[in-house]
């Protein structure tokens, strides 16, 4: 049984940066009993983030013993390992390492050069958005959202949006999450619908990778995904690029 969100083998975009989008990522059956099984109580039992709008539910907690159903623990297992890593690697060329050493991001080995993730989310079902346009964290390598709306969910919005840029992003604004001046904001060129089982994944190779979550109407559920990542340990030193944040 694979339970790979890459199991289709998408081809690259690359324009204005790497990306790809599958729809239908995983098998029906996989997907339904994921989405049942969806551990709504342990989120809502973190303290949210992102001014209280926002919880997640890290892989150090969905690894752990009886905190999430088996299926989800062995969805998180696999989506933090050098598995995955692999399959990445393979989508997108421009990731040189071979076999690092990894850890699930929260309690990696002191010894992990690059540190993984694969967390649950849920946002509340506010209507402004809750990631205007935005480059991620420079140590990140790459990032991938996997869509699981409520079934009974009918508003509007909640899209990945992706832009292009304008000039050279030398400098970000860090108080609103890395979120891009105006003066280096481009259009939106691409809009990926929030829609059951669908990933969006890219590539953090540059400033020039901006994103961001276009607003809600008629929210009345809480927004579900998956953070699928990968990024340089902090130990490690490393990162994609360099960019005042201010």
């Amino acid at each position: 049984m694979s339970l790979s969100v890459l199991q289709k083998k998408p081809t690259v975009v690359n324009d204005p940066y790497p990306h790809i989008v599958i729809e239908d990522a995983l098998p029906e059956h996989i997907y339904d009993q994921l989405e049942r099984e969806w551990p709504a109580q342990q989120l809502l039992e973190t303290s949210p983030y992102d001014n209280g709008v926002c919880y997640r539910l890290k892989a150090d907690r969905m690894l752990a013993d009886n905190v999430v159903s088996p299926l989800w623990k062995e969805f998180t297992e696999y989506h933090t390992s050098l598995e995955f890593w692999t399959e990445v690697k393979n989508i997108f060329t421009e990731i040189k390492h071979d076999n690092p050493v990894l850890g699930p991001r929260g309690w990696a080995d002191k010894n992990a050069h690059i540190w993984t993730d694969c967390q649950t989310v849920m946002h509340k079902p506010v209507t402004t958005t809750t990631r205007t346009p935005h480059i991620d964290n420079p140590r990140e390598i790459y990032a991938g959202l996997f869509y699981m709306p409520y079934k009974d969910d009918t508003s509007k919005g909640g899209n990945f949006e992706i832009y292009d840029s304008v000039g050279h992003v030398q400098d970000v604004d860090m108080k609103k999450g890395r979120q891009i001046y105006d003066n280096n904001l481009g259009n939106v060129v691409k809009t990926v619908r929030y829609k059951a089982n669908t990933l969006v994944m890219f590539l953090n190779n540059g400033t020039h990778a901006i994103h961001g979550v276009s607003p809600r109407t008629d929210a009345t559920f809480h927004r579900r995904s998956v953070n699928i990542i990968a990024e340089y340990s902090r130990r490690s030193g490393s990162h994609m690029f360099s960019v005042n944040e201010k």
